[in-house]
């Protein structure tokens, strides 16, 4: 028998069970019908995804679909550790929630922590974590140059069921020298920029969200320097 994929309903349900990501990217006056169409909605996102390590942001599953309704289109997976939904409305907001990747790596080998392996709600990835801020913010550029705004945007992102997770690396080669662990459930950020900014800063943003986070950690002195090298390395494919 053919496995069902699941609803929408069903996927944001399992998504939302462990910690998890929450994207929305919108202009800030209201226009139910910036976009003309639900085919340019749909052509809007597959143009201006990013895909820097193999997996896409936001991703696009075949097996589900994208599908329509009034005023938007949308995506889910499900599929190992990626968990997550999207919709773009013509209104131009884009809304993506999903999985801490973490969460669903099961027996994957965490160096430097006080324990052998990940389980659920044990750990934040660091270089995952900037990553993961990189591709949001490219992803909210490129959609920029799609001219769907006016001169400025919101951007926001919060991290979901952070507490009493620590920060953690899969990467054998790199300490943290110490535990730092949330103590706080929730992680919000937020910010208004102008067309201009997102084009010009989106790395710079994405790291500086990046450090605001590890703060929530407990992390008070993060390496900017490093995660810069880091973000350059990813967007150089190397």
């Amino acid at each position: 028998m053919t496995e069902q994929p699941l609803s929408v309903a069903e996927a944001v349900n399992k998504i939302r069970s462990s910690g998890y990501w929450e994207v929305v990217i919108r202009p800030l006056a209201f226009n139910k019908a910036r976009i003309g169409s639900l085919g340019s909605c749909k052509e809007i996102v597959e143009e201006s995804k990013v895909q820097f390590r193999g997996w896409d942001y936001p991703h696009i599953s075949n097996k589900y679909g994208v599908k329509s309704g009034i005023d938007w289109v949308e995506n889910l997976t499900d599929w190992s550790d990626h968990l997550e939904y999207w919709r773009m409305y013509q209104s131009a907001q884009f809304f993506h929630v999903f999985a801490c990747r973490e969460d669903w790596w099961g027996n994957v080998r965490i160096f430097w922590a006080s324990q052998a392996h990940t389980t659920v709600g044990y750990g934040l990835e660091i270089m995952c974590t900037l990553y993961t801020l990189t591709e949001i913010h490219e992803f909210a550029a490129r959609l920029v140059k799609k001219q769907i705004f006016d001169d400025s945007l919101s951007l926001s992102i919060t991290l979901n069921k952070m507490k009493n997770r620590r920060l953690v690396t899969s990467e054998i080669d790199r300490n943290l020298g110490a535990d730092h662990i949330s103590n706080v459930e929730t992680i919000p950020l937020a910010r208004i920029m102008t067309v201009d900014e997102i084009i010009g800063r989106s790395k710079e943003f994405a790291v500086d969200d990046t450090i605001k986070i590890f703060e929530c950690f407990n992390w008070f002195n993060p390496p900017r320097r490093i995660f810069e090298e880091e973000q350059d390395k990813l967007l150089r494919g190397l």
